[in-house]
């Protein structure tokens, strides 16, 4: 997925090859969408798309175990 930043020099470099019609498909692609339909796409897409590693899922599971007899607390902090 390309950022705004990277959209927008294509346009730009599409008008200055005087390339209008392929610009203009491309702002046509930039639909915004409503606060309403952000938060439904939000809600739909997956938490994380990267794969957790075994080891990485053997540490996580050690900080979750860790917290919890902290009784949620991080590292450092005292109940206060």
């Amino acid at each position: 997925m390309k950022s705004q930043e990277e959209i927008r020099a294509e346009i730009d470099r599409l008008l200055e090859e005087d390339r209008l019609e392929e610009a203009e498909l491309l702002i046509d692609q930039i639909i915004p969408v409503s606060r309403e339909e952000f938060r439904r796409r939000l809600e739909a897409a997956p938490y994380d798309d990267e794969p957790v590693t075994p080891e990485q899922r053997r540490r996580l599971d050690e900080l979750h175990i860790a917290l919890a007899a902290r009784g949620g607390r991080g590292p450092g902090r005292r109940a206060g």
